[in-house]
């Protein structure tokens, strides 16, 4: 973010030295001059320094000592700007009894250990323990046992040490958080998954009766909480004596930037008012709709991606058409901008669009000599986790990671050719046709000549490309 946002300022803290040096590589090597790490106690923080406009403590909170979880309340209230939004992220019960039921026999089973991997090693040997001696027949406890031991079976090592071996974890009732963060002087102003504050998830009575029993939004989401058995939260503070605005319309979006990958599930999409299209996610998120206007915006969010759209210009884009394929569908502008804005909050809140504040540097139709942002380029080269122009984390195979490298704006297609049979030469990657190794200057050129197009594009598709 700080070498996105040069005009702004960024201060990190960390108790460990050693967690700090990478990043301090890093800003070093960037030449960043917006952005300080500080080798820091929490309890250490105070007011001199600075007032922020974003606090952000996530993967802490609930795995700290209570005068521990007060400070991090009073930094988020002493060191937050007027208008400014505190990001908490913790563990929440009724989730977490399940969990940490195993928590504990791991605990217990790893307590004769001093090594951390021994740790590790031991409680991986009691899990594989517990799940190949379930029950043949599943009761209750073994169909919520079989479920967290899968999850924990297929997580990283340092997940795993730190969900469960850590010597502090102390999830909360979201409704005791709230009551806490209040003492500090902060209200409850949202969660960073907007979606998961909503009962339209539910079955209708079930709806119903969480509104009705619920005397406040707070309460509300105590209840959503035990219905879906709640495990962890990410919720977003502010200063108490702020007056919130919660009703979402179409004046909400006046602002944003509007993006979707979204697919249809039929093609080509069928405009026909009253014939519905449904789309759907990568992650299973899914929308039907009837209205030309919205189905027309849907495609074309989906052949835009991963750029974002002004809500004015997809109207008007959506309505250009609709009315080439609908000569005869009648036309209102202003109401269709209103419909439309309401069909993207439902879209919103089903996770199948999502808003934005700015459109980040990148293209998706790449110049002769492309150039990929100087982040990525840096992160392939130092075996970092590669973060896209859209500030979200990239998974990529080897062959496209050093390609990373190659694209600094210098290089055509053959030259980029030309870096990568090299690196394939000398072993850097991999690379198979027909689930072949591909050896040899010959075949990897032959491989590289046919896939290079394809390959830049993808990296482009992944907003990584700057020009």
């Amino acid at each position: 973010m700080a070498f996105r946002f040069p005009e702004s300022t960024f201060v990190g803290i960390d108790l460990s030295i050693r967690e700090l040096e990478p990043g301090r590589k890093t800003i070093r090597d960037l030449g960043l001059k917006n952005i300080t790490l500080r080798h820091m106690n929490v309890m250490d923080v105070h007011d001199s320094l600075g007032r922020f406009d974003y606090i952000i403590a996530h993967g802490i909170y609930s795995w700290v000592p209570d005068r521990l979880q007060d400070k991090i309340l009073s930094i988020c209230s002493k060191n937050l700007a007027p208008n400014g939004i505190a990001y908490v992220s913790y563990n929440t019960y009724p989730g977490w009894h399940m969990r940490g039921m195993i928590r504990h026999m791991m605990l217990y089973h790893t307590s004769h250990f001093q090594d951390v991997n021994d740790k590790i090693r031991e409680a991986r040997a009691l899990i594989d323990f517990l799940a190949n001696s379930l029950p043949g027949e599943r009761d209750h406890f073994a169909l919520l046992l079989e479920k967290e031991l899968d999850l924990i079976q297929r997580s990283e090592d340092s997940y795993l040490f730190h969900e469960h071996l850590e010597e502090q974890n102390a999830p909360v009732y979201f409704h005791q958080f709230v009551e806490r963060a209040q003492k500090h002087g902060l209200q409850y102003l949202a969660e960073a998954e907007f979606s998961s504050m909503l009962t339209s998830g539910f079955p209708r009575k079930v709806a119903e009766t969480v509104e009705g029993i619920s005397n406040d939004l707070i309460a509300a989401e105590q209840y959503m909480d035990f219905l879906r058995n709640r495990l962890f939260r990410q919720t977003i503070l502010c200063h108490n004596e702020l007056s919130l605005e919660r009703t979402l319309g179409s004046s909400s979006l006046e602002h944003l930037l509007i993006a979707s990958r979204a697919t249809p599930e039929r093609l080509p999409v069928d405009l026909t008012p009253g014939v519905k299209q449904a789309f759907r996610t990568v992650t299973g998120a899914w929308t039907k709709s009837d209205f030309p206007i919205t189905k027309a915006a849907l495609a074309i969010l989906r052949d835009a991606w991963p750029k974002a759209l002004t809500l004015d210009t997809l109207r008007k884009d959506a309505e250009e058409v609709v009315r080439d394929t609908l000569p005869a569908f009648p036309m209102d502008p202003p109401g269709y901008k209103e419909s439309l804005a309401e069909d993207l909050l439902h879209c919103f809140a089903g996770n199948v669009v999502e808003f934005r504040t700015c459109q980040q540097n990148f293209v998706t139709v790449v110049s002769e000599k492309p150039m990929v942002s100087p982040l990525a380029a840096y992160q392939a080269e130092h075996g970092l986790p590669i973060v896209n122009q859209r500030h979200e984390s990239i998974e990529i195979d080897p062959v496209s990671k050093e390609l990373l490298k190659a694209m600094n704006g210098a290089r055509d297609l053959n030259g980029l050719i030309d870096y990568l049979v090299q690196q394939g030469i000398s072993g850097a990657f991999p690379m198979e046709k027909n689930g072949k190794p591909l050896s040899g200057e010959k075949s990897l050129r032959r491989a590289l000549e046919e896939g290079i197009a394809d390959l830049v594009q993808n990296i482009a598709n992944l907003a990584l490309v700057i020009r």
